[in-house]
């Protein structure tokens, strides 16, 4: 359990966080890693702008991750 839970924290990339590991987005290091990418998109439109139909994807931070939405909401709801 210890090496899955090891593998999913820090080499798994979640589609929910952009394809990010959770560590990443723990500590901040997203951030960087999402700026490259879309330096990374952009400079590839430019290069090659008939292989985009329309706009890169959108390599945004987004808010808030919970892990189970709805009964954090029901309990943040509490608080407020």
């Amino acid at each position: 359990m210890l090496k899955f839970v090891s593998w999913y924290n820090h080499e798994h990339r979640h589609s929910g966080i952009k394809f990010v590991t959770p560590l990443q987005r723990h500590t901040g290091k997203d951030e960087a890693v999402l700026e490259n990418r879309i330096a990374v998109y952009e400079k590839a439109k430019q290069r090659d702008p008939m292989r985009w139909s329309g706009s890169t994807r959108d390599w945004s931070r987004g808010g808030p991750v919970w892990l189970n939405p709805d009964d954090n909401k029901a309990k943040l709801d509490k608080v407020i």
